[in-house]
């Protein structure tokens, strides 16, 4: 019996699905399985190997590069995607068993999600206060986002809490009228 996916017969090695794509499916899978050398074409367009080896072994994870977001090495086989944040997006989670189990409460209710959006679409219309120190500027917008300016000292930025707490601290030190400015946006005590 041909392998799903199998154009002709296997001694000549030629399949339906290409040995090179960024996502791999279930044809690919079967191909891997039944020809050793479509199996090694795929692991040498990867810069993940073991995503073939886990392909062939049926399994929909792999052990790859460190995420961004979640701190998890767990990548997806189908695309290279972060396996923990498409679970957080599907609904519900896995244990290792594959048994479903219940996720962390989620970070916000309806009404703050509505809320969020809302100081969204504010900030987009140009909604912000403004407070002014010496030479110094500072809008603050709906969102919480303080975007600092002083020409005299050739400083323009765009979100302040973006820098690291030891440059505004250093930043502070130099410049006296910042931290009045600071202080009226509700940043310090």
């Amino acid at each position: 019996m041909k392998p799903h996916g199998s154009k002709n017969t296997r001694s000549r090695g030629l399949w339906q699905v290409a040995p090179y794509t960024s996502k791999l499916t279930r044809a690919h899978r079967d191909a891997a399985r039944a020809d050793t050398a479509f199996a090694q074409a795929l692991r040498e367009q990867t810069i993940y190997p073991q995503r073939v080896d886990a392909l062939v072994a049926g399994r929909t994870w792999f052990d790859g590069r460190e995420c961004a977001k979640c701190g998890s090495t767990r990548r997806r086989v189908y695309n290279v995607g972060c396996y923990d944040c498409q679970q957080l997006g599907r609904g519900f989670q896995t244990d290792a068993k594959g048994r479903c189990v219940a996720l962390p409460p989620t970070k916000l209710s309806r009404d703050g999600y509505l809320a969020r959006n809302d100081e969204r679409k504010r900030e987009a219309t140009g909604d912000y206060i403004e407070y002014r120190s010496g030479d110094w500027v500072a809008r603050q917008y709906p969102t919480g986002r303080l975007s600092v300016r002083c020409l005299a000292h050739h400083i323009d930025n765009p979100d302040l809490g973006s820098l690291p707490w030891q440059r505004i601290f250093e930043l502070g030190n130099q410049h006296p009228d910042l931290v009045n400015l600071l202080r009226q946006a509700g940043w310090s005590a």
